[in-house]
């Protein structure tokens, strides 16, 4: 079974808000804010929904930008049908949780080595506002397959 999960990512140009994962799925990585669909929960909802639990803020105005299939070919994780979205509209200051720690970056130096190897293919197409497709095979030796489109609609 394939989870549902969104990922927001907070840009307001030059900076980008990602936070350091700090327990579960992803920890150790700087990411964007997001999680798991609940039942009877829209896809926007979800995002809200985690960014406020995540980073304690309101977000607004989501532009959707695309969708990636993750598979972990070499451990017992199911697929994660991730769905990407992008604001630059927040409300409330970003705090540390339980589960992340807030952190602006310059989008041009973005710390990739301490993120999902997967985001340096498509961070960049997120942040020029271009929409994407893809999915992405892990093995324990990194991405074992890969393939992203960008794409004019979604």
């Amino acid at each position: 079974m394939t989870r549902i999960e969104t990922l927001v990512i907070i840009h307001q140009k030059p900076r980008v808000l990602l936070a350091m994962k700090k327990q579960r799925f992803g920890v150790g990585h700087y990411n964007g804010f997001g999680g798991g669909l609940e039942e009877g929960e829209t896809l926007q909802e979800c995002a809200i929904r985690e960014t406020r639990e995540e980073a304690g803020i309101g977000i607004s105005e989501l532009k959707y930008m695309g969708k990636i299939l993750f598979k972990f070919l070499d451990r017992d994780e199911q697929d994660h049908e991730v769905h990407f979205y992008k604001t630059t509209n927040y409300e409330g200051e970003p705090k540390e949780t339980e589960e992340m720690a807030p952190i602006w970056f310059e989008q041009d130096s973005l710390p990739y080595n301490e993120m999902w190897i997967d985001d340096k293919y498509w961070m960049p197409l997120l942040l020029e506002d271009k929409k994407f497709l893809g999915e992405f095979h892990f093995t324990k030796d990194g991405i074992g397959y890969h393939k992203l489109n960008e794409v004019l609609e979604l």
